[in-house]
Formats: structure tokens, C-alpha cells, sequence
């Protein structure tokens, strides 16, 4: 995920998916009394500003017969106001409206809803799902941000992608965290805190229209439409592959998405000097295959086989054994380098212009 600080709003970077809001809890608000939720910047703001005066000195008796300090809260909602008590440091706070209307911020009930200043993190002896459930993604989200990537594995997928429900980054996900359980279990505390292995998925079957598929849907009956829409969305995909006039196009996607996604990484990673894999799962095993064994210059297919040998220690070795796949570009085989160099910067190009290309397309079938 990239975060735009500005826009306060966060979205994904390796496949298409909706922009998230991204809040800043500064002031939360306990709702129901199980959660706390964070409050809109310009309603937190105002509570910052009362904070940091110690508004709850000059305490005065409300309406209400509460000896508090009134904050009046400029905003969408009339009548939105905070209540600070207290004496010296110790101080409490509640947010109250003088009329309805209060939905658009949190929901009300009773008198008020209690306020916080900051985060704290539930220490309940007994914590929910959701408690578990967030502490798993804040120590995914910490190891992500302090381990360096040094394997980059690419999952292909096979048939059954046009499906409703079928969702490739869904399934990524689910394996990631199964990769992540496996490796605490077999793996050392060094050998987790040097490394760790990135999975993303290569979407190849999503935007891809063939011209047969139109010619299926003008011809299907309404009768087993239901039936004839299921084989549309997998096994169609074998036949369309094993046909002469689609076999190209279908290995075009998969090469152009593998060196769209690997371009893309190398502009966030422009030192990256780790593997390069490929996951092919079903179909996408037999087209991950195919294309593998169309390449030029493919560098140690067994890396096993390489390390028994007697190489030079030199630098082109070296990296020669790292990458699974062949960096070089020759001619125009890539149209994505040459849209690159508009927009990376001038001393990445020749970086970008010898490792951008993946794979080569021509060949395949």
C-alpha cells in the first residue's frame, strides 16, 4: 500500500483496488463502550488547541449542573461542544451536542461519549477477534517496514479468475500469512529479521478480451446460460491457450503484467539485487513454463547445478546467479522501458533500461 499523506488517503501499488481514507487518531471517541474511534482532524484539532491551554482550570457550572469547562466546537454540526473537568493534570473529557444531529461524527448516547487523547492499545485479558486481528497486521505492517525483501516471487494464477467470487489478491494474501506462520515455526529469529520473501500477484487474465469470447456470449442460450458463463470463466481459458489464434495473446498478458509488476518494484527498490520467482499455480504453472522456455538468455535455471561449478568471482557472475530470469533488453522487445524513462529520474534510467525487462514474449507459441 502507498500512502498519500496530503490527501490523507492510501491505495494499493502492485494491483488496482480503492482508495482508503487515512485518519489521523490524535482523539478518539469510545463508542459503545468497546471501541474507541478516531475523531474528524478538524473536531481534533479544536481539542488539541483546549488541551494544551488546560481549558479544565476554568471550570464553570453548566446547565447540565456539571462543573466543566465548555468547548464549543466550529463545525458541520450545530451545538457540538467538549466538557473538560478536573484539576492540575488530571483531567477528563466528554463530547456532547446541544441538539440531534450528531451521526455524521459518531453515535450518541446518554449524556455524552467519553474522550481520549492518543492511542492505547487494549490490555484486556481476554482480547476479541478483531484485538487479535489488528495486533497481526501492526507486527506484519512493523516486520514489513525494518526486514529488506531479498526474494520476489510472482504468483501466476490459473483458470477460474473471471469467476464472481474468485479474487487472486484475496488468495495472495491468505498464502502470505501461511508463509509467515511456516517460517516462525521453522525458521531462526536471525535468519527472519535478515530477509524476507515478497508475493505478488500477476493479474494476467484481468483486462484481457479475446474476440472468441464475444462470438460465446452472441451464441449462448438463455436456457444454460448459467452453465455456459462457469465454462466461460474456466475451462474456456485451456482452450483459448491451446488455440493458434489466442495462444500469443494469452502469453502476452502474463509476459506484460510479469515486467510491469517488476518494473514497478525496482522503482521502489532501486538497489535490489535478491531472486526472482515465479509461482505458477494450474494454467498459470503451463504459462509460466512456456515463456521460461522461450527465453534467450536465461541465467542458471538450477541454481543448484551453478553452485557445483567453477565460475569466476566476478561481478557479472555474481548477479548472474541471483536472477532466475535475464535482465538484458535488446531492441525494442519492451515498450515499458521507454515509458519508464519519462517518468524515473535521469540517474535511474540506465539502471531501469538493463533490469526492466523480465521476460521476452516472442516465441511462446
Amino acid at each position: 500500500m502507498q500512502v498519500d499523506l496530503v490527501k490523507r488517503h492510501c491505495f494499493p501499488v502492485y494491483w488496482n483496488g480503492e482508495n482508503r481514507r487515512v485518519l489521523r487518531g490524535h482523539w478518539f471517541a469510545r463508542k459503545g463502550g468497546l471501541d474507541w474511534l478516531p475523531l474528524r482532524e478538524d473536531v481534533a484539532e479544536q481539542l488539541e488547541i483546549a488541551y494544551h491551554s488546560q481549558v479544565w482550570h476554568r471550570r464553570m457550572f453548566q446547565p447540565s449542573g456539571l462543573f466543566a469547562a465548555r468547548v464549543d466546537l466550529q463545525g458541520s454540526t450545530l451545538g457540538l461542544h467538549a466538557l473538560f473537568t478536573g484539576e492540575d493534570d488530571t483531567w477528563e473529557a466528554w463530547l456532547n451536542i446541544d441538539a440531534s444531529g450528531f451521526s455524521n461524527i459518531v453515535s450518541m448516547s446518554g449524556n455524552g461519549i467519553k474522550l481520549r487523547r492518543g492511542y492505547s492499545a487494549s490490555h484486556s485479558a481476554k482480547p476479541t477477534q478483531d484485538e487479535l486481528r489488528q495486533w497481526k497486521e501492526e507486527e506484519m505492517d512493523d516486520y514489513c517496514s525494518q526486514v529488506p525483501v531479498q526474494h520476489l516471487v510472482f504468483m501466476v494464477h490459473g483458470i477460474g479468475q473471471r469467476l464472481e467470487k474468485s479474487n487472486l489478491v484475496d488468495d495472495v494474501g491468505n498464502f502470505r500469512h501461511i508463509t509467515m506462520s511456516l517460517a516462525e515455526q521453522h525458521l531462526t529469529s536471525h535468519q527472519r529479521g535478515t530477509q524476507r520473501v515478497l508475493f505478488i500477484p500477476c493479474q494476467w487474465r484481468k483486462g484481457l478480451k479475446l474476440s472468441g469470447e464475444t462470438a460465446v456470449e452472441k451464441i449462448t442460450v438463455d436456457g444454460v446460460r448459467g452453465l455456459r458463463v462457469m465454462l466461460s470463466a474456466t475451462a474456456h481459458d485451456v482452450l483459448y491457450y491451446m488455440s493458434p489464434i489466442y495462444c500469443q495473446d494469452i502469453i502476452n498478458s502474463v509476459s506484460n503484467q510479469l515486467n510491469r509488476l517488476y518494473l514497478k518494484f525496482l522503482k521502489r527498490n532501486p538497489g535490489y539485487d535478491g531472486k526472482v520467482s515465479i509461482y505458477g499455480h494450474s494454467l498459470g504453472s503451463v504459462l509460466s513454463y512456456d515463456i521460461l522456455c522461450h527465453q534467450e538468455n536465461l541465467s542458471s535455471p538450477f541454481p543448484m547445478d551453478w553452485m557445483y561449478k567453477e565460475h569466476p568471482k566476478s561481478e557479472e557472475s555474481s548477479r548472474d546467479m541471483k536472477h532466475v530470469l535475464s535482465n538484458n533488453l535488446e531492441g525494442n522487445n519492451s515498450n515499458i522501458v521507454s515509458e519508464a524513462k519519462d517518468i524515473v529520474d535521469p540517474v535511474d534510467e540506465e539502471m531501469i533500461t538493463e533490469r526492466s525487462t523480465l521476460l521476452q514474449e516472442d516465441g511462446a507459441c
